[in-house]
């Protein structure tokens, strides 16, 4: 890049909301810089389960994790790995999720969210039309599986919260889970059909189709990882390794590296790397193909299809620094796991891919304008559901951006709730 360039609005990062942003605000006229350090594979969006649901609206800090938290602490559950040393450092994020963890909280989060997960298929299919990949994107649900009646009986909160707000599942019994997945070869008691969900098959795939299409509206791509934000009078500067850029407005979509950057404005944001791994294998010859994502509750892991008869074995949440080195052990554990689930042959992977989602305490993204700086946007911290909910962040931000109001409400998601200490009863 040139050693100082203009724009009308940068978006600092290259994920699927970034990406989704810089392509929203092209079309609506603006001259767009977006500031990205590295490949497709090196970010979060890459190594998703490519699940797009509706049903995205249940944040991981449910009334549930008071029962689980004794075997979280002692690493004791699948779903979750922690590094204690790391806990002090995400204090402010811990308190945040205790406080959360209340069922009249779990149910205002589901409620928020519901107009965005709404929101994100339809959104997903125009801009899959536009880049040129409407055949990744497949509509046929996904699975919630568990092993045992007691596991499905202790999901009941979950499914009253989907219910009441009219998202479509239907309840399978173990035969009717072997009927729907014949793929299957492990017996569940029961199982959760979302028939309101789509899924991305290799989502990698989308992440550079829309890189094509950004570039292909004349958008630039200025690659460097950003160091520092300031404002200007006339607008603001962005620093990079190699140069400078200055805007009008500045959307920052960096995923986890979010937190960071806003910390040199002095935002401190309740929020964490939530680090996940996943390695792909072959289904057997002679098993059938597996038609939609699984989530194995019991391994605390999901199975999704990527196309050409592979899997995606993907674990559970790793709670540790964006930086530290990578620890296999619950990506060998999902990968047993899996080797008991479908008829699979050896990985296909080297090594197994590692990512970090950009995590909120409350299950909810933080999107709107910034509380103490004008032309800035934030858009990150969607965790889960950020692949899913992607593109129609994008559009949300660049009628932002542009002085309209969005289609989807935001109060729920302000930047401030997680600026301040939360009361935990």
């Amino acid at each position: 890049m040139a050693s100082d360039e203009t724009a009308d609005i940068v978006v600092v990062g290259g994920g699927m909301v970034g990406l989704a942003s810089a392509i929203a605000l092209k079309d609506r006229g603006l001259d767009v810089a977006l500031c990205d350090p590295g490949e497709a594979r090196a970010r979060t969006s890459y190594g998703n389960a490519g699940v797009v649901s509706r049903g995205s609206i249940l944040p991981m800090s449910s009334p549930a994790l008071w029962g689980k938290l004794p075997a979280y602490l002692r690493n004791a559950d699948r779903s979750l790995r922690l590094n204690h040393a790391h806990l002090p450092r995400v204090l402010p994020y811990a308190a945040h999720f205790l406080a959360s963890a209340r069922a009249a909280r779990w149910r205002r989060a589901a409620e928020a969210l519901l107009p965005l997960t709404s929101a994100a298929y339809p959104a997903h299919e125009r801009l899959a039309a536009r880049a040129g990949t409407g055949d990744r994107l497949q509509r046929t649900g996904w699975l919630k599986a568990y092993r045992t009646e007691d596991a499905f009986t202790a999901a009941a909160l979950e499914r009253e919260i989907l219910a009441g707000h009219g998202v479509a599942f239907e309840i399978l019994d173990g035969a009717a889970v072997q009927e729907a997945e014949p793929a299957l070869v492990r017996p569940y008691a029961r199982a959760m059909l979302l028939t309101e969900t789509g899924s991305v098959r290799e989502p990698g795939r989308l992440i550079e189709a829309c890189e094509a299409l950004f570039a292909g509206l004349g958008g630039r791509r200025l690659r460097g990882s950003v160091t520092r934000l300031a404002r200007e009078a006339e607008g603001w500067r962005i620093d990079l390794e190699a140069g400078t850029v200055r805007a009008r407005q500045v959307v920052l979509a960096a995923g986890a590296a979010s937190g960071a950057i806003a910390r040199t404005l002095g935002y401190r944001f309740a929020v964490a790397a939530e680090r996940g791994y996943h390695r792909h294998y072959a289904l057997h010859p002679e098993s059938p193909p597996l038609t939609r994502p699984v989530l194995d509750t019991g391994a605390g892991s999901i199975l999704s299809p990527m196309g050409d008869r592979r899997v995606r074995v993907l674990s559970g949440v790793e709670l540790n620094a964006r930086d530290a080195a990578p620890d296999h052990t619950q990506i060998e554990a999902a990968s047993r796991e899996a080797a008991g689930t479908l008829r699979l042959g050896g990985p296909l992977d080297n090594e197994p891919w590692l990512g970090s989602r950009p995590s909120t305490p409350d299950g909810m993204p933080v999107i709107g304008k910034a509380p103490r700086h004008d032309g800035l946007i934030f858009a990150f911290g969607h965790g889960h559901i950020g692949l899913s909910t992607g593109p129609i962040t994008g559009e949300i931000v660049a009628d932002l951006a542009t002085g309209r109001t969005p289609a989807v409400p935001v109060a729920a998601f302000a930047p401030d709730r997680l600026l301040r200490w939360p009361r935990l009863f």
